[in-house]
């Protein structure tokens, strides 16, 4: 069939009364419903959410993003979260009872068994949600909470107890479960710690090793100091052995003995003189040319030629002593060649030091690798134990002091017994009005679109696509 507006709303209104009995039954029965609708009481509360050390990021190890925090966006949303969790209801059901929240729920967990509790329980927390409202307003720290029972007293109760609950709740989401964790972790490392500080003192031990570190700049210092010392005794022992050498043709040259004292042997003047006073007197009493003074002269020529020729000269008396400059080089040049001596048994000792100095330099070296692995691991371990140990006292502290305040959730306003119930009856008087309009609306157009035949010959034409060229009434029967 093929219908204007003008054909449907004409048999519409051939249909009327059939509609107007639909409405009628249809609201009088949702106006008597409407009447029974029981008042419903508001609860109100709220709490202002802040950032709290929970939501602090504090990494296990490192300094990673420590200290970073959400906004206050996210908390607020990660609060209401918890507020709507499943598990925080089935709490506060638990606290105030199912007499409270619904006495024929609690009369029907009475005589209920097994699975049938669990079922009633489940629908008890989802009426607790399904009362429960509520709101964060954008960009704030304020949440908003709402509850409608048909109890005013019973409303405010449970909202406080949702509240809490809340307060005790969120401090078990957010009590960090990891210190059991960190203990065995922890654990593990002190026990992998001792086998690598046994490892590290055995090493030690093995190789005569006190502090390796230190026993390598030791060695380095002191082969540096021996070496000095060796170049400055082959310095002195090149010095003395040019000392000494320099000493040989001196002693060669200087005599080993020198006269100390000369006594000049006199007598051959002495028995000149006697001659010629011997001479003189003979003069006394003989003349010069008697044979006595002639041999006297002779005597007194000989002996004159023999002092002038110098052999009546000679040493009476000679003493012959060490020469001192000759005993002052030769205990210079003994003292060198002990000097000497010295020096080279210290060179040796020196240069034999050094070679073991070497040695133990080059046994260090071929163990440093060793020893390297071994001090890295035993440090990594050691400061992987601290950092745990330091992240248990942190979670234990925190924990502690999460169980003792909240520092970042403030109850601005706790619920209070509403004065004045909402009654859905005004609702539901509209919407029975509604509903039975829109039904009998739908019951009419069906019997206009479901009706056999043509209503008209507009709609004869429309449909057929025929001209219609006379119309007749019905006769009665």
């Amino acid at each position: 069939m093929r219908y204007s507006a003008a054909d449907v709303l004409t048999l519409l209104w051939r249909d009327l009364g059939t509609m107007i009995l639909i409405f009628a039954v249809l609201f009088v029965a949702g106006g008597a419903a409407a009447m029974f609708l029981p008042k419903t009481y508001t609860a109100r509360a709220s709490v202002i959410v802040g950032l709290g050390q929970e939501y602090v990021y504090q990494p296990i190890q490192g300094e990673a993003a420590r200290g970073s925090a959400p906004a206050i966006e996210d908390i607020v949303l990660s609060e209401v979260e918890i507020l709507n969790s499943e598990a925080l209801r089935r709490r506060v059901v638990a606290k105030v009872g199912l007499a409270t929240l619904d006495p024929k729920l609690a009369s029907a967990f009475r005589e209920a068994s097994g699975r049938k509790k669990t079922e009633i329980e489940a629908a008890a927390a989802k009426m607790l949600g399904d009362s429960l409202g509520i709101h964060a307003p954008p960009k704030t720290g304020a949440i908003r909470l709402t509850f409608r029972h048909k109890n005013p007293e019973a409303a405010a109760r449970i909202l406080n107890a949702v509240i809490a609950e809340y307060l005790v709740y969120r401090k078990e989401v957010f009590r960090d479960s990891s210190a059991p964790e960190l203990a065995r972790q922890r654990q593990a490392f002190e026990s992998r710690l001792a086998d690598a500080n046994d490892r590290y003192d055995s090493f030690l031990n093995e190789n005569g090793i006190g502090d390796f570190p230190s026993d390598k700049t030791s060695l380095s210092t002191l082969y540096g100091a021996v070496l000095t010392e060796r170049f400055m005794v082959e310095a002195r022992l090149r010095e003395a052995q040019g000392r000494l050498a320099g000493l040989q043709p001196s002693l060669s040259q200087t005599p080993s003995e020198i006269g100390l004292q000369r006594d000049i042997d006199m007598t051959g003047p002495a028995r000149l003189t006697a001659l010629r006073v011997e001479r003189q007197d003979l003069l006394s009493r003989y003349r010069a040319d008697s044979q006595p003074v002639r041999d006297i002269d002779a005597k007194i020529a000989e002996l004159q030629q023999l002092i002038a020729s110098g052999g009546a000269n000679g040493d009476k008396d000679r003493r012959v002593g060490a020469n001192p400059v000759w005993q002052a080089v030769e205990q210079t040049r003994i003292q060198t060649e002990g000097e000497i001596a010295s020096l080279i048994s210290r060179r040796a000792e020196l240069q034999r030091q050094l070679a073991s100095i070497t040695e133990r330099q080059q046994q260090l070296t071929s163990l440093e690798a060793e020893y390297n692995n071994l001090a890295v691991e035993r440090d990594v371990l050691q400061a992987n134990v601290k950092a745990l140990a330091t992240r248990q006292e942190e979670i234990r502290s925190a924990n502690e002091l999460s169980e003792a305040a909240e520092d970042n959730i403030r109850v601005v306003e706790r619920a209070q017994t509403p004065g004045n119930g909402e009654s859905l009856r005004k609702i539901a008087f509209i919407g029975a009005f509604l509903f039975a309009a829109f039904t009998a609306l739908c019951a009419g157009l069906l019997r206009v679109f479901l009706r056999p035949g043509f209503a008209s010959a507009e709609v004869a034409e429309r449909t057929l696509d025929i001209p219609v060229l006379a119309t007749a009434t019905m006769k009665s029967r």
